[in-house]
């Protein structure tokens, strides 16, 4: 059913994205924080003395800060197809993380937090003519909500050159899908199919952080990160109802599946990137992420989906002109600039679904070791040739890096 949205003539109305529809769990996020977004998610070899780092675990040991990092995101999107287009836009909390040096020296450092997993938000109108009538029928596809990752990460350093990472994370939320059919001339009543989901489950990533210092000050950083098998239990509720305009309570016809427990199937993953770094003054890397989703994959009764492998592929470069320059607050400023491209695991007419987008930001220094993050990422998905949609999109976050020094003993009272 989900894919009559891009096989028909379909209007847009306060949707964010008709392409979190396609998957049961909506669309999957990423877990870039600010400073990752604008080196094109660059994230898994590219740890930081000033920043969190959420993409690998082990690569936490570069941190020597007690850090509290926060984002807020706003995101646009043009949506177009044959017919119509629609601006729209949204915000709200995007990541909070916190982490802390249990033992000096980087040896192990731990990290908390929450960021956003999956997004669903759409709302589509479809009209088709009944045969041998003059009458429309109408179709209104709607949906909200989404799950949310709470996660604790430890980076522990095994020598000089090594770190090992564990990151447990706990998944949960609840998702609401409504398909909605009226007829233009019997306007007393539509009938609504309504589907509410609630789920939860762990999932356990690891990950691998290599730093090899080649001459003073520069080096070379290699990370790979694997995520294990994620299951997903779903609390499964659908019913079919009649909604009269201007009641707010609907008439049940009949429930379908009355809180039933389902297992949604999320394949593992896998990443692998390498970076080469000047101290204080210049990173830049790549990496790459695969996710082998298939007919295995999400619920076994949605056996209308088909999925594909899905990847990412990120490059970026930052440089700070002079780290120390005391005179000019600018050459202070810390430039950052990527691309990224991405291809989807959702399928639509047997084609894939693509999207690639160039980023870019800056981290302001805010007294001697605290930061302000902003991060840009400006790309386009899918094509009307074979999704018969497409969108283009401006994502915006800003964000806070407060770095402090805790566990210190002070030599002077």
């Amino acid at each position: 059913m989900i894919f009559l949205f891009f096989v028909s003539n379909v209007t847009f109305s306060q949707l964010t994205t008709p392409f979190s529809s396609l998957n049961s769990i909506g669309e999957l996020n990423d877990n870039s924080f600010a400073h990752n977004l604008a080196m094109g998610g660059l994230g898994i070899s590219n740890g930081s003395y000033w920043h969190l780092n959420n993409q690998n675990p082990a690569a936490l040991t570069s941190n020597r800060f007690t850090i509290f990092e926060m984002g807020i995101s706003s995101d646009v999107r043009q949506i177009i197809n044959e017919t119509s287009k629609d601006i729209n836009g949204n915000g709200n909390i995007n990541y909070i993380g916190f982490g802390v040096p249990l033992i000096k020296g980087g040896k192990w450092i731990t990290s908390i937090g929450f960021n956003p997993y999956s997004t669903v938000s759409y709302n589509l109108i479809d009209q088709k003519r009944i045969d041998q009538s003059s009458a429309l029928a109408f179709y209104e596809y709607s949906g909200t909500g989404g799950l949310t990752e709470a996660y604790w990460a430890n980076g522990f350093r095994l020598g000089n050159e090594l770190s090992l990472g564990v990151k447990g994370s706990y998944i949960f939320g609840k998702i609401t899908n409504t398909t909605s059919a009226f007829v233009s001339n019997e306007t007393q009543f539509n009938s609504t199919y309504f589907e509410e989901s609630v789920y939860n489950d762990y999932s356990l990533n690891i990950g691998i952080f290599y730093k090899k210092e080649l001459v003073e000050s520069k080096f070379l950083k290699i990370g790979m990160i694997y995520d294990l098998k994620s299951s997903l239990n779903a609390n499964r509720f659908t019913q079919l109802e009649r909604r009269i305009p201007g009641s707010t309570s609907p008439v049940v016809l009949d429930t379908l599946i009355d809180n039933e427990i389902s297992t949604f199937n999320i394949p593992r993953s896998y990443g692998i990137g390498i970076s080469y770094e000047i101290i204080d003054k210049l990173s830049f890397g790549f990496e790459f992420k695969v996710q082998p989703w298939n007919d295995k994959s999400g619920f076994n009764d949605n056996s209308s989906i088909h999925y594909k492998n899905s990847f990412q592929l990120s490059s970026g470069i930052e440089i700070i002109p002079e780290a120390e320059n005391v005179n000019s607050y600018f050459k202070r400023v810390t430039y950052r600039s990527g691309i990224v491209y991405k291809s989807f695991p959702y399928l639509v007419n047997g084609g894939s679904i693509n999207s690639i987008g160039l980023t870019f930001g800056f981290s302001l220094p805010v007294g001697s070791i605290s930061r302000i993050n902003l991060a840009f990422e400006l790309g386009r998905r899918g094509n009307l040739s074979k999704t018969l949609i497409k969108e283009r999109y401006l994502k915006f976050i800003v964000g806070s890096s407060i770095n402090n020094i805790w566990f210190i003993k002070r030599k002077f009272d």
